[in-house]
């Protein structure tokens, strides 16, 4: 069973048909092509990073000896882009002043969308809704601590 993050656009009610539903959760497609795949949810810079990444590691891996330290590097790369990737979408909306109103544990989406729709008020004003935590700041109140939402809980703390 997954855990779907449900944001709405800015000035949005609850009920708004335009809400993202975020899945919390291991994506393979994110972990074979973590650079597309970052790029088509609109991660652009860290997506192109990634990309280059990816093809300098594929250079590398045509060196003598270089095949298995490449592979190890990509496989991680995968694996943390496949499991840090919702957080990352999370956000950057959120830093486009996306409203989090909601975490729902369903088996799939349309699930999600069955128990949010059924629970959220009708037209509620968007300033009713607790704002997600900013990277600066978390429910904590301790500086650089990120909400915890994905596999390592607080970015930027030393």
């Amino acid at each position: 069973m997954a855990s779907y993050l449900i944001m709405t656009p800015p000035g949005a009610p609850a009920d708004d048909e335009r809400a993202r539903f975020i899945a919390d959760g291991f994506s393979w497609t994110a972990f074979f092509f973590p650079g597309p795949w970052l790029i088509v949810k609109r991660a652009w810079l860290i997506g192109i990073f990634v990309s280059v990444l990816q093809f300098l590691l594929l250079l590398a891996a045509s060196m003598p000896g270089g095949f298995s330290a490449a592979l190890l590097v990509h496989l991680a790369l995968g694996l943390i882009v496949s499991l840090e990737g919702p957080l990352l979408i999370a956000r950057k909306l959120s830093a486009r002043d996306w409203t989090f109103r909601s975490v729902v544990p369903a088996r799939d989406l349309e699930t999600a969308e069955e128990i949010y729709y059924s629970n959220a008020e009708p037209s509620a004003p968007a300033g009713d809704a607790a704002p997600m935590p900013s990277a600066d700041r978390s429910a904590t109140g301790r500086p650089g601590a990120a909400a915890g939402l994905g596999f390592f809980e607080s970015y930027g703390e030393r």
